[in-house]
């Protein structure tokens, strides 16, 4: 069988993902990466002694028990990786209360009811609902698009024990739960710490995967992932371009045949496939000249939101935060104005005390994610005024500090390391429309909308990662890379394997 040429624009983990599933099943694939190295916004940077890591909370799919876990050990020894788990999902601090969300379900409903008992029976129903849940196999190893109809009874079989509180849990927004706590620090609690626009199954699925320990943190990071994964494309005979961001994707009678580098140099293949921007992907590289109806829902209809843009404030400290929760939400005494669109009351703090590669002995890297909701403020300060713009910078970390050590005392003497992202930051580096960390808003609406995988009219063409389908964290894009091997191979009438050759 002739081996086909596919070129993935795009070395983010769902590009990567992609082109080694199709390089293990007989295909020519060569990735092309605007930036200097792989893994998108899975990666990680140094700072004096302090390694940031940029993308890793948590990595779902962490034990084998847990439905995603194939397509990661399909392109890593998963066995080899050294995971950390929480005992907490996140802490909530609101002055003297203190709410924790632990990882154990039984922890979990002892502590809500201690703290919250006018709620019980809300906490009744969600702790209920997520014991009946702790055994939940997702269908997961096949898009719908290759399934036969045996495989869909399958599929309907296996998710048959948990659709009675899955379906229940889908009908219920966060916000709708929340809207009936009776307690305040429990209700904010749950605010912070939940989206409110997604289904509470989603939240329910979070907390299964904690307490089964599915869900853990990869010791080394985001830059180990994303290096591990290349590696092993590599090792495949997959071919990387970096430094080479596409400007157009070339089209012959209603067919993907190439692309265009910005240095002008013209590659062809018989597919293409971009894990890029969408935006761009559509509005640029193809001209805006293919908009199928469920592309203009996405990128000019109302339905879809981009995520809420953020900074990405990074702290080296001088101090060991590890008894301390591993994320921390707590309520601000004097708010924090970080652009003309945001105005903050409460800050998000994540420590990384478990990964020794983060931080020297004794000391802590801690991240925070504050929202920056005028994505344009910041894209057009950056330009337009690059001195103002690093001031702004540092008058938005001074405050920052200033509200860690009124809230923990002993941060400002300590500090030996900052470093702030902004959404101009993430646009530059990654491309990605409005400078947002992911793509698309998570709302209930349109949770469950089909991927676009292809354009109608446009034949030879795909996309994958988070532009195509809706929010989701790493295990979900790659996932997706995974899922669309699967797609091509039946579309070129090849069989797909999850093993390396």
């Amino acid at each position: 069988m002739s081996s086909k040429k596919v070129i993935i624009i795009g070395a983010g983990l769902s590009g990567l993902s992609a082109a080694s599933y199709l390089q293990m099943n007989g295909f020519d694939t060569e990735v092309f990466e605007m930036h200097s190295r792989a893994g998108g916004l899975c990666t990680s940077w140094k700072r004096n002694d302090f390694m940031i890591d940029g993308c890793i909370h948590f990595m779902v799919g962490s034990s084998e028990k847990e439905s995603t876990y194939p397509f990661w050990n399909g392109l890593i020894d998963m066995k080899n990786m050294d995971f950390v788990y929480s005992d907490e999902h996140c802490s909530i601090i609101d002055g003297e209360n203190i709410i924790t969300l632990y990882s154990n379900i039984d922890r979990l409903e002892k502590e809500l009811m201690q703290k919250a008992p006018e709620d019980k029976k809300q906490i009744r129903f969600l702790v209920k609902s997520i014991r009946k849940l702790l055994n939940i196999k997702l269908p997961t190893g096949m898009p719908v698009e290759v399934m036969n109809m045996r495989d869909k009874m399958k599929a309907g079989i296996m998710i048959l024990p948990s659709a009675i509180p899955m379906i229940k849990a889908f009908r219920i927004s966060n916000a709708q739960f929340t809207a009936k706590l009776r307690n305040p620090y429990f209700k904010k609690a749950f605010q912070l710490a939940f989206v409110d626009e997604l289904p509470l199954f989603s939240t329910m699925l979070t907390l299964v995967w904690r307490h089964n320990k599915q869900m853990g943190y990869p010791i080394g990071g985001a830059n180990m992932l994303s290096s591990l994964i290349l590696k092993n494309y590599l090792d495949l005979g997959g071919k990387i371009t970096f430094n080479a961001k596409v400007s157009e994707i070339i089209i012959e009678n209603d067919r993907a045949k190439g692309v265009v580098t910005e240095d002008g140099k013209t590659h062809q293949a018989d597919i293409i496939i971009s894990a890029a921007d969408g935006r761009s992907t559509i509005y640029k590289m193809l001209k805006g000249q293919y908009k199928d109806p469920r592309i203009i829902e996405k990128y000019e209809g109302p339905l879809y939101e981009t995520i809420d843009k953020t900074l990405y404030v990074s702290l080296g400290v001088n101090k060991d935060f590890s008894k301390e929760s591993h994320k921390i939400y707590f309520t601000l005494k004097n708010p924090i104005m970080i652009d003309p669109k945001t105005t903050l009351d409460h800050l998000d703090l994540t420590h990384y005390c478990y990964d020794p590669t983060a931080a020297p002995e004794g000391k802590s890297l801690l991240t925070l994610m504050p929202d920056a909701l005028d994505w344009e403020y910041w894209k057009d300060l950056r330009e337009d005024d690059i001195e103002e713009y690093n001031k702004q910078k540092g008058r938005i970390a001074a405050k920052i500090i200033d509200a860690l050590d009124e809230q923990f005392g002993d941060i400002k003497e300590n500090i030996e390391m900052i470093d702030v992202a902004t959404p101009a930051t993430y646009i530059r580096y990654t491309g990605n429309w409005t400078g947002g960390q992911i793509s698309w808003k998570a709302k209930k609406e349109i949770t469950g909308k089909p991927t676009n995988w292809k354009i109608k009219g446009l034949e030879g063409f795909y996309m994958t990662g988070q532009w195509a389908g809706v929010s989701g964290g790493l295990n979900h894009v790659v996932m997706m890379g995974n899922h669309l091997a699967q797609i091509i191979c039946k579309e070129e009438k090849r069989p797909f394997s999850f093993d390396q050759k």
